[in-house]
């Protein structure tokens, strides 16, 4: 398990589950940390399946062509959209949302390689 002094060497923006802790900092800019709390029950089949896909997503992402990942950074940046460009193009795989995609294509001029189907 982590001490304080690990955990404060890591950085002023610590928080998530880190080794078998819980960290967040408090509106005061005190890290807090406390034992990370085991699920209450299993994952339903539904969660299973979802936290399938999004690995199959990133996994996909990660395998374009750098231009393409570019072009869906520059499409977030040209919308000002508050989110990235794997965000947006993960939103796309998961949701199948082509009408999305097709608007966005529209808006910014950039013709944007969809995600495979499901």
């Amino acid at each position: 398990m982590l001490t304080r002094q690990q955990i404060d060497a890591l950085g002023l923006a610590v928080s998530g589950d880190l080794d078998a802790l819980t960290i967040y900092t408090d509106r005061h800019g005190r890290k807090i940390a406390y034992p990370a709390a085991p699920a209450a029950k299993p994952p339903t089949p539904e969660q299973g399946q979802w936290r399938s896909n999004l690995a199959v997503g990133m996994f996909l992402w990660s395998q374009l062509p750098r231009e393409e990942r570019a072009k869906y950074r520059l499409a977030c940046d040209r919308l000002s959209l508050c989110m990235l460009g794997h965000n947006l193009w993960l939103h796309i795989f998961l949701r199948q949302d082509y009408h999305l995609l097709d608007t966005i294509e529209a808006q910014t001029g950039l013709a944007l390689q969809p995600p495979p189907p499901l």
